[in-house]
C-alpha cells in the first residue's frame, strides 16, 4: 500500500528527529564527558557527513546526485546549520541536559506552523492546532520546574530555536528535483571548510577510542538531515512539525539510560501527552484518506 505525500513526510520527519536525538547523545557525550571543543566536534561530525555524501554520489556521478537548481537556498541553510550546531554543542558542553534543551527547542513546531500561514499560505485546521497545542502543553507539564532563564546556556538554546524554525521554513523552497543527497551535502560542504579556515587547519585529532563515536554521530546526522528536511519538503508544515515532540520522549529515554537523568512524575505525564499528540496526528491523516 502506497503512502500519500503527507504520510511520507510525517514518517521521514519522525525518523529524522529521532536520529537527531541519537546524534545529540553522541555530541553531549563527546563534549561534556570527554572535553572536546565545539569546533572539534562539529568538524569531524560533518566531515563524516561529507564523506558519506561523496561515497553515495560516486556511482551515478556528482553532477546528477549533488547538482542543485537552488544553490542560494542550500548555502543559506548550510550557514544556518553551522550556527545552530554551534549553539546546541556549546549548550551541551556547558552542562545543559537533553531535556532542558528540548524544552526550549520544542517551541519550534508551533512557531513553524504559525510562520507557514503567512509565508506559504498554509491553512491549519482546528484539529491540527489542537494536536500542536497538546504536544506543547506536554512539554510545559514535563519541564515546568526545570527551566531557569538565568543561565548562559539558555540563550544558546533560544538561538537554536530561532535558527531551527528558519531552517524548517527554508526546506520548502528546495527544488524537489534535487537529490536527497543535496540536503546533507551542502551544509557539510559549508561547515567543514569554514571551521578548517577558522582554525587555520589546526583541528585536533580525536582520540582513537572516540573515533567510533564521531563516526556514529556523523552517520546518524546524515540520516537525520535527510529525514527532517525531506519531511518538510513534501508535506504541510502543520502536519510534519508536531512529530518533533516525539523526539523529546526518545531524548528522555536516552538521557535516563546514558546520563542517569531520572524522570519525575510530571515529566512522565508530559511525555504521555506528547506521545498522544503524535498518535493523534497519524490517526488524523489515516481517517482523512479513508
Amino acid at each position: 500500500m502506497s503512502l500519500c505525500a503527507t504520510k511520507k513526510g510525517i514518517l521521514y520527519a519522525f525518523l529524522g528527529f529521532n536520529c537527531f536525538t541519537l546524534s545529540d547523545v553522541c555530541v553531549k557525550w563527546l563534549g561534556m564527558e570527554n572535553g572536546y571543543s565545539v569546533i572539534t566536534i562539529l568538524f569531524w561530525v560533518y566531515l563524516t557527513v561529507l564523506m558519506i555524501c561523496t561515497l553515495f554520489a560516486i556511482p551515478q556521478g556528482f553532477k546528477k546526485k549533488l547538482g542543485t537548481r537552488k544553490p542560494l537556498i542550500h548555502i543559506t541553510r548550510g550557514g544556518l546549520m553551522l550556527l545552530i550546531s554551534g549553539c546546541a554543542v556549546t549548550a551541551f558542553s556547558n552542562g545543559m541536559s537533553l531535556a532542558t534543551l528540548y524544552t526550549i527547542i520544542f517551541l519550534s513546531p508551533a512557531i513553524t506552523a504559525i510562520a507557514a500561514i503567512p509565508v506559504y499560505k498554509e491553512r491549519v485546521s482546528k484539529k491540527s492546532w489542537q494536536i500542536i497545542l497538546l504536544g506543547f502543553a506536554g512539554v510545559i507539564v514535563a519541564f515546568h520546574n526545570d527551566i531557569s532563564f538565568f543561565h548562559t546556556q539558555i540563550f544558546y538554546a533560544l538561538g537554536a530555536l530561532v535558527i531551527g524554525v528558519t531552517i524548517n521554513m527554508l526546506s520548502r523552497p528546495i527544488d524537489k528535483r534535487d537529490s536527497v543527497l543535496t540536503l546533507p551535502f551542502y551544509p557539510a560542504a559549508i561547515i567543514v571548510p569554514s571551521l578548517f579556515l577558522y582554525m587555520h587547519g589546526q583541528i585536533p585529532l580525536p582520540d582513537i577510542e572516540h573515533i567510533p563515536v564521531f563516526l556514529l554521530s556523523g552517520i546518524i546526522q546524515f540520516f537525520a538531515i535527510i529525514g527532517v528536511v525531506q519531511g518538510f519538503r513534501i508535506a504541510p508544515f502543520a502536519k510534519v512539525a508536531p512529530t518533533q515532540y516525539v523526539q523529546m520522549v526518545f531524548g528522555l529515554v536516552m538521557g535516563y539510560y546514558i546520563f542517569g537523568d531520572f524522570p519525575g512524575m510530571w515529566m512522565l505525564v508530559g511525555a504521555g501527552m506528547i506521545i498522544s499528540s503524535g498518535l493523534l496526528l497519524i490517526a488524523q491523516e489515516k481517517f482523512k484518506t479513508k
